[in-house]
């Protein structure tokens, strides 16, 4: 499914530049939240963690969705970064509660999260396109703009780690 592992590719890529801002940081300033942020880094890969996983059990129903005729699926191209501009808390399922104590744990349950839609991909047998599952925000997404949606939440918390990582004077990574 050339769209499924298109999706992918671009979730693989924004996971890896997502991680690239924790990439060598001690565990002590991981978790710790500097004046002025919301969340901590640690925090942030939690809440990145959280809803990727939340992505990966909605694939996990797609296939006992089928797309009716008559369902207007969310427009692939504005799955982006900036469909997240807009004010309000996370969503309950995704509020970060202190789970990870190590940069180790953290990058490990996003790693986590993304090999599990890798093997989701891998094992499609029929088209991601015609299931879909609704978003409580967006509408409704198919079993493809479900990855895109993820990789572009990737995209749009990487900004926060490299401005999180600026304030607690950590080196950018190399």
């Amino acid at each position: 499914m050339d769209d499924a592992n298109t999706a992918l590719a671009r979730l693989c890529r924004a996971m890896d530049e997502l991680l690239s801002h924790v990439e060598g940081v001690p565990d002590p300033a991981f978790c710790l939240r500097p004046p002025g942020e919301e969340w901590s880094l640690a925090e942030t890969v939690e809440h990145v963690a959280l809803a990727t996983q939340a992505t990966l059990a909605r694939l996990r129903q797609l296939f006992a969705s089928p797309l009716a005729p008559d369902v207007k699926c969310f427009d692939d191209g504005k799955i982006d970064a900036e469909m997240f501009r807009m004010d309000g808390p996370a969503p309950a399922l995704a509020v970060p509660t202190g789970r990870f104590a190590t940069r180790a744990a953290g990058v490990a349950a996003l790693r986590a999260a993304c090999d599990g839609i890798a093997e989701w991909v891998a094992q499609l047998e029929r088209n991601p396109r015609e299931f879909g599952l609704p978003h409580p925000v967006f509408g409704s997404f198919d079993g493809v703009q479900w990855i895109l949606f993820a990789a572009a939440h990737a995209d749009n918390h990487a900004p926060q780690l490299r401005a999180i990582r600026a304030r607690l004077a950590l080196a950018p990574p190399s």
